[in-house]
């Protein structure tokens, strides 16, 4: 599907990721709202208009089954997504990789902390670690360009660097114009319950509408 159609509804928590990846969806062409609204999803967006939907890492798991069942009944033909973390350019590389089609011959390591690709061809590679600190209500991003540049055909490795997390990072790989999103650490106990706790602070309110067409 091309960029100029798809239409992405994102769902989550936090205010300023929400607000950062509709703007950096729209920059690159896409179709996209978001909301933290949970409990007027219907008031607030028709929701027969989006392929994708993200929920994100902080809806609380009872009211992402609810919207998921109001969202299915109307829009059957719509796709869900499970935002990997509460990190903008990680919700961009998920949806270019489902708009575009994965990155082929990556491989992540988990023993050596390293990716192994294998290129047919010379090719432009990017990879890039993120993570967050989650500090309710606001989780803080942080990320670092691991690799940017041609490498020839043939295995390579590109190790993941220390200062990248153990636990709760993630890695965007990107071949030419394919990109693949990947989980590096185990999400922390803490990050879990932070998620699945309903008495977080209410967030600042955040609905973003676009027209599709």
């Amino acid at each position: 599907m091309s960029t100029n159609t798809l239409r992405i509804l994102i769902i989550g928590r936090t205010g300023s990721v929400l607000v950062d990846a509709v703007a950096m969806l729209r920059e690159r062409g896409y179709a996209a709202n978001a909301t933290n609204q949970f409990d007027t999803l219907l008031d607030d967006y028709d929701v027969r208009e989006p392929d994708l939907v993200i929920f994100g890492g902080m809806v609380p798991p009872e009211k992402k089954e609810r919207m998921r069942a109001d969202i299915r009944e109307l829009n059957p033909q719509v796709t869900f997504m499970q935002g990997l973390g509460g990190i903008a350019p990680l919700l961009i590389a998920q949806v270019e990789e489902f708009a575009k089609g994965a990155a082929s011959g990556v491989e992540y390591d988990a023993s050596a902390r390293a990716f192994h690709i294998t290129l047919d061809a010379a090719a432009s590679v990017m990879v890039e670690g993120l993570w967050a600190r989650f500090v309710p209500p606001e989780p803080v991003a942080q990320s670092t360009l691991v690799f940017n540049g041609e490498l020839a055909a043939g295995a390579h490795q590109i190790a993941i660097p220390d200062e990248v997390p153990e636990q709760g990072s993630y890695a965007a790989v990107r071949i030419g114009d394919r990109v693949s999103a990947f989980q590096i650490g185990e999400t922390p106990a803490s990050v879990k319950r932070i998620a699945a706790d309903q008495s977080l602070p209410a967030p600042t309110p955040v609905t973003t509408h676009f027209p599709w067409t």
